[in-house]
């Protein structure tokens, strides 16, 4: 692929992003008024994390580096010392409904590390003005700027910058990698997402992607369980990327992720792009049953423990490979 070819997709890619600045009611309005694909509209907002997070992390980076990669040394190195500095983005994906079923803080920090801390949808927490609610509440009932104030006060850290995507990336972005390499430590078969897949290591196409990431019943920490399923494959995306189709990943990028106009898409890409160590993990939640005041069950959390997990998830292992998961 030549230079201009890849700096034009670049520019796909990132074109308008200040046009498509994300508003809540216009991100439900559009979802609800698309036609449906062959998965349709029972598809679990869950499988949307994962596009949301490869985009960020795998896809755009990806883009950027076959830019840079025949530019002269010098050129590179000017390159990476203008990429700005340490940042966060609070990623979403709404389900139909608006609710906002899967929610990513990913941070660029300053020693040039990128952590991605995944917060269960039923976490219990505290919103102001509102009292304690669902964490997958706020953004349907709040908006955007709400969830992002809930999520400053339960982590500690204020997101700099929102971004959603619309469900229906999900597929594109498997097929535009030619199928993505998974591991599951069992056979797994549920009829409420369509999961039908052997254990062991195997490479799943879109409608098996699908099925793979949205399957929490029959699993034995439920949504928990599928939380870790969507950062393996994640990871697993990740090892796809070289051979990817360019076209149909900027294609995918430029439809269907929205995010804020003050977000600058370009230099978060090179931030990503030239990373040390990418982190993953799931914030702590208490142990036992809970449950609301109506006897709804949810996820108890401790902020502070919540807050100091977040603060040293730099600390913890890279990710690498391709975990197998339940």
């Amino acid at each position: 692929m030549t230079e201009d070819r890849t700096e034009q997709l670049i520019r796909d890619v990132f074109t308008d992003q200040a046009a498509r600045a994300v508003d809540p009611r216009e991100v439900l309005d559009t979802l609800r008024g698309k036609p449906r694909r062959r998965y349709g509209l029972a598809l679990a907002a869950a499988a949307v994390v994962v596009v949301v997070a490869a985009v960020a992390t795998f896809v755009v980076p990806e883009v950027f580096r076959r830019s840079t990669a025949t530019a002269p040394v010098g050129d590179q190195q000017s390159s990476q010392e203008a990429a700005f500095g340490p940042t966060s983005v609070l990623l979403v994906g709404t389900d139909v409904n608006g609710r906002t079923d899967t929610i990513v803080l990913t941070q660029v920090h300053a020693g040039g590390d990128v952590s991605l801390v995944s917060l269960p949808r039923d976490s219990w927490v505290q919103q102001p003005g509102a009292g304690m609610v669902r964490l997958n509440q706020v953004y349907s009932e709040s908006g955007g700027a709400a969830l992002m104030a809930v999520v400053r006060d339960l982590t500690g850290v204020a997101p700099a910058h929102f971004a959603a995507i619309d469900m229906r990336a999900m597929a594109d972005l498997t097929d535009a990698v030619g199928g993505v390499p998974v591991c599951l430590k069992a056979a797994v078969q549920d009829d409420f997402s369509g999961a039908d897949l052997p254990a062991g290591e195997q490479v799943l196409s879109g409608d098996a992607a699908l099925a793979f990431v949205r399957q929490r019943h029959g699993l034995p920490n439920g949504d928990l369980d599928r939380i870790k399923r969507q950062q393996a494959f994640l990871q697993g995306l990740g090892t796809k990327l070289g051979d990817a189709d360019l076209a149909a990943l900027a294609k995918t990028v430029r439809e269907r992720v929205k995010t804020d106009p003050d977000l600058d898409v370009l230099g978060l890409a090179q931030a990503l792009a030239t990373a040390t160590s990418v982190h993953v993990g799931t914030i702590p939640i208490l142990d036992g049953n809970h449950q609301t005041p109506e006897g709804g069950s949810v996820i108890a959390v401790d902020p502070a423990q919540v807050k100091e997990f977040v603060g040293g998830i730099s600390s913890t292992p890279p990710a690498s490979g391709v975990p197998c998961v339940n």
